[in-house]
Formats: C-alpha cells, structure tokens, sequence
C-alpha cells in the first residue's frame, strides 16, 4: 500500500486547517483520514487462496496482514504528527506576531 499521500505533509495540511477554522470561529469538520483502504479480510485470504490453504500459506497471509497493519500505524502516527507540527507552528506564529506588537508598541510609547 503507498501510503506517500497521507503521511506527515497531509496532517500538517489538515492541522493547518484546524487551526484556521478555530481562529474564524467555525465548528470542527470532520475530514476523513487520506489515505487508501485496507483490503478486506475475506479478499485478503482469496489471494493466499481461500480457506483451503495450508498452514505455512496462512503463517505468510497472516505475517503479510499484520505488515500492513504495521505500515498503516505507522502511517497515521506520521498523520498526527504533522497535525501536532502546524498546531506548534501556528501557535509559534501567534507568539511571534504578539511579541512584534507588542515591540512595536513598546516603542512608540518610550
């Protein structure tokens, strides 16, 4: 599975867009993860060959599933990672832009 589309570029996208419905006020959309769906289980055992496969053919159709498993936890945990990166880089920004108003007026007043 290519998981290249909804890794750490897309939740930083997302965590991008939360952060600027929060700032206008908007409620929370719901925005499904990007990325492919995992084959069923049922059509996942019908390439290793159905239910009439031997053990050492289910032993690799399992080993297979669970490295999926594995690559999509990994995947999504790159997906909140981006997102917990734009929330901290929005949240620098607000810091910044304070801090330069803040300067600003600083300076005019003295």
């Amino acid at each position: 599975m290519d998981y290249t589309d909804s890794g750490l570029r897309a939740g930083f996208r997302r965590g991008l867009r939360v952060a600027w419905d929060a700032m206008r006020f908007r409620p929370l959309r719901h925005e499904p993860w990007p990325a492919p769906p995992m084959p069923s289980l049922r059509d996942h055992l019908e390439a290793y060959g159905g239910t009439s496969i031997g053990p050492a053919d289910f032993d690799r159709c399992e080993t297979d599933w669970q490295r999926m498993l594995d690559e999509r936890q990994h995947a999504f945990d790159r997906y909140l990672l981006g997102m917990r990166c734009a929330r901290y880089a929005v949240f620098g920004m607000w810091i910044i832009a304070f801090a330069i108003v803040g300067l600003l007026v600083w300076t005019v007043v003295s």
